[in-house]
């Protein structure tokens, strides 16, 4: 049962009892308790609040509702004090971004005009008259991105993100196609470098092996036009050639003739007369007419 104005509330101290009815009583205490009594409240402790910009209490049944202006519609940052945005309609905020103690000064801002404001604070236009509302609510300011991130703004209700391909000189999305190349090369590959080769020697040509393509390259046995390997002929005559020939590769004696090799790069030639060991010669002198002087 609910105590109401007239009912007595007796209260017994040590031996003596006492009564006073409940109206008396409240007003009694609601005389002696204020603000100091209950404390300030905090994030960690319950205790007296007040209500600050942006708030109101219903006086009849004590409800606090928060009052933000009809700004549904973010526009961007603002960074001037002394100039308003211009075309602003009713919804319209920005998020003001010109530094912190900024004092907005201008009789266009109307409510707005005097107020200080800082970094993330929202200036709001209800189609007449700028408000402030501190401290950003919470919400995103804006987004940017860095490379290779890019955003674009130009709905500032709804901003897309998206990531740029990757080049050969910036980093960024990889593509379907350069995935699927990406998947074929091997572990440990390195580009440009030719690996696994092979050589196979023949009398006719040359034969080199690349794995990787799977074909072979022919080097040509060289001829008189086009350049190539030497042939087992062609080496055979070469190991027979005396160093730095210069000439005639050698001189033979023939009858009367004697042949002195010992300097091989200028043999001396001498013509014999008489005889030569183990074989007579006669050489005819080169004018006849001289046999008369024998």
């Amino acid at each position: 049962m609910a105590i109401t104005s007239t009912d007595l509330l007796l209260v017994q101290r040590g031996s003596q009892p006492h009564k006073a009815e409940a109206q008396a009583l409240a007003t009694f205490v609601k005389g002696e308790v204020d603000a100091n009594d209950i404390g300030i409240a905090s994030t960690s402790q319950l205790g007296v609040i007040r209500v600050g910009n942006n708030l109101t209490i219903d006086p009849g049944s004590g409800v606090l509702d928060v009052v933000i202006p009809a700004g549904l519609e973010y526009q961007g940052i603002w960074t001037s004090a002394t100039t308003v945005p211009s075309g602003a309609v009713n919804g319209n905020f920005w998020v003001w971004d010109g530094g912190d103690g900024v004092t907005l000064s201008n009789v266009s801002w109307g409510n707005a005009n005097g107020v200080t404001v800082d970094n993330g604070d929202r200036i709001f236009y209800d189609g007449s008259t700028f408000d402030v509302v501190p401290g950003g609510g919470g919400g995103i300011e804006a987004i940017t991105g860095a490379a290779p991130i890019q955003v674009d703004n130009s709905n500032p209700d709804h901003p897309e993100v998206s990531i740029l391909p990757a080049s050969d000189t910036a980093a960024g999305s990889l593509s379907a196609a350069d995935k699927a190349k990406l998947d074929t090369i091997s572990a440990g590959a390195e580009a440009n470098v030719a690996q696994n080769l092979g050589y196979t020697a023949s009398a006719s040509n040359g034969v080199v092996t690349i794995d990787q393509s799977g074909t072979n390259a022919t080097i040509p046995v060289v001829s008189a036009s086009i350049a190539g390997l030497m042939s087992p002929t062609d080496k055979s005559t070469l190991d027979g050639l005396v160093a730095s020939p210069g000439g005639v590769l050698s001189v033979v004696a023939g009858v009367g003739i004697d042949v002195d090799n010992s300097n091989s790069g200028a043999p001396v030639v001498s013509v014999e007369f008489g005889a030569t060991t183990g074989s007579p010669a006669t050489v005819m002198p080169y004018d006849i007419s001289l046999l008369s002087d024998l």
